[in-house]
């Protein structure tokens, strides 16, 4: 399944609304994707995995590594994992509490 990706930009935000299978074959796409919306300088950046049907350890080092860069801007950077099966990588892995992960897109904007 390819990974389909869109930006909505708002004034105190920009989200990145993620689609299909985050996998090692489509982990490069997202990075590419997240350093641009990175370089916009967003106050909060919000990646909403809402649409996300597969998620391995390849894609949750790409959200890692746009969280480091988000923190050392000095911005924020949230989470949306709705899905038990998204969900239970960032718990088996102890992110969910390294990230700010939420369970919709009102909860993360509302930091």
């Amino acid at each position: 399944m390819d990974l389909r990706l869109s930006n909505e930009e708002r004034p105190d935000a920009t989200i990145v609304a993620v689609a299909g299978e985050l996998d090692v074959e489509s982990a490069p796409q997202l990075d590419e994707h997240l350093t641009a919306a990175i370089d916009g300088t967003p106050t909060l950046l919000v990646v909403d995995l809402s649409g996300v049907d597969f998620l391995d350890s390849t894609g949750l080092g790409v959200l890692i590594k746009a969280y480091a860069r988000q923190r050392d801007a000095g911005s924020e950077f949230a989470v949306v994992a709705s899905a038990d099966r998204i969900t239970k990588v960032f718990r088996i892995t102890g992110m969910d509490s390294a990230l700010s992960v939420h369970a919709d897109l009102e909860s993360a904007l509302a930091g």
